[in-house]
């Protein structure tokens, strides 16, 4: 982080212009309308978190694996 004003406007602006590029682009894919600036997003707008969302995918996966489990060790009870 610049200690100069002007940097870190320009900096700031950068970033605003990136994050704009972005949510458009993933507006696009989706169909919905392109926003002109960051202000017009939603407030109640959350961007897709890929982390959150591969957690989903392990946690259900973790849980056809064990009920499975035991219907496995049932028949191997047998």
């Amino acid at each position: 982080v610049s200690l100069n004003y002007a940097q870190r406007e320009k900096e700031n602006n950068e970033e605003d212009a990136l994050r704009l590029a972005r949510i458009n682009d993933r507006f696009k894919r989706e169909g919905k309308p392109l926003l002109k600036k960051l202000d017009d997003l939603p407030k109640d707008y959350q961007e897709p978190d890929p982390y959150l969302d591969e957690t989903v995918k392990i946690a259900l996966d973790l849980a056809h694996l064990e009920k499975e489990k035991p219907a496995e060790q049932a028949a191997a009870n047998k």
